[in-house]
């Protein structure tokens, strides 16, 4: 890697335990979505091995200390740069939303380059409603959404119309939180009980949109600071043969081997169009560095955007880097490719 001598990098990431002091997380998976400590192993000896000095901070508190104690500054390497892999809100409830954006905010304020976009793109981008409102207002095609918050109701008194099929999931977390085989069905009389049941169950908002059914497909993008968009990939769910209109839940995720990511094989229309979209979201909310963006593609091959990672998975079994091990990457080289991709995004390579 290019300067990697000259390079101090700041892994943040949550671990397990934190749900002992926020007895809440557990609702929504929080421990089993923690990075490994075998993953955390794999980054440190990918950087290091090129000669950059690495340092794990286990979440955003540890991380803050170090800057305002001077720990950080007291680093003898000219270019510092964190990753933020942690989860999202932790407050006295165990979910509050815009957490995401305090390590880049606090990074930017002394000097440490983030690997995760500015602080509003990071605020914004762990919110399914507001994003996704966002978004259909400059014509990005994204399915219709709707968001219900259980103590407030729905927002702005809107909800969707009967006898339309809906998806419901967390408004804040990434990772399918919320999704279920019961979380798809038809707007009846007795919906929103059944909207209000997921929110408790999982302890904060949710977000409710039009279902699309469809190929779904992971697309990888860096800001070095053009553009750069890696190839799309498949989510094929394993326990349902490989059916890709099969509904990806968080137990898929968490399973060994349960979601494999081959090369999105549309055709060139409709990759174009997957790339155009990408494109246009990713300069919509100001993403820079390292996003992926997903979306369903329907049965006449036009994508719909319905998530978006401001800090995506980077562990082995990842799709942005099972996008770039097509393009020839073992892990230890995408691993450095995002800090790499961070770095021309500062001009700095």
């Amino acid at each position: 890697m290019t300067r990697a001598r000259d390079l101090a990098i700041f892994l943040v990431y949550d671990r397990p335990d934190r749900i002992n002091e926020r007895p809440e997380l557990a609702r929504s998976f929080f421990a089993e979505r923690c990075v490994s400590d075998e993953q955390l192993d794999q980054m440190i000896d990918a950087y290091r091995s090129v000669g950059a000095y690495v340092e794990l901070f286990e979440g955003e508190k540890p991380f803050i200390e170090a800057l305002t104690g001077g720990h950080i500054d007291s680093i003898r390497r000219p270019v510092k740069l964190a990753y933020d892999g942690s989860e999202s809100g932790v407050g006295p409830g165990g979910r509050k939303p815009g957490r995401k954006s305090l390590v880049p905010l606090v990074a930017n304020s002394y000097g440490v380059i983030c690997a995760n976009s500015s602080a509003y793109a990071c605020a914004i981008g762990r919110h399914k409603y507001h994003y996704s409102t966002l978004l259909r207002s400059m014509g990005i095609r994204c399915p219709r959404t709707w968001c219900f918050r259980p103590r407030r109701g729905w927002v702005l008194g809107a909800e969707p119309e009967p006898g339309l099929r809906v998806i419901v999931k967390s408004t804040f977390e990434s990772w399918s939180v919320g999704v279920s085989e019961d979380s798809v069905f038809v707007v009846d009389d007795n919906y929103e009980e059944r909207v209000r049941e997921i929110s408790e169950r999982i302890g904060q908002p949710v977000t409710v949109q039009e279902f699309v059914a469809g190929h779904e497909v992971n697309v990888p993008l860096f800001g070095c600071p053009e553009v750069v968009i890696a190839p799309p990939v498949q989510a094929l769910v394993a326990r349902a043969s490989g059916d890709p209109k099969a509904i990806l839940t968080i137990e898929d995720i968490l399973t060994e081997n349960g979601v494999s990511h081959p090369l999105f094989d549309g055709d060139a229309e409709t990759t174009d169009r997957l790339r155009q979209q990408a494109v246009a979201a990713f300069d919509a909310l100001e993403f820079e560095c390292f996003a992926r963006l997903d979306f369903k593609v329907d049965s006449s091959g036009v994508p719909w955007l319905f998530d978006v990672a401001v800090s995506p998975g980077i562990g082995s079994r990842s799709a942005c880097y099972r996008s770039l091990l097509h393009l020839g990457f073992d892990h230890p080289e995408f691993l450095r490719l995002v800090a790499g991709a961070t770095l021309a995004s500062e001009g700095l390579i």
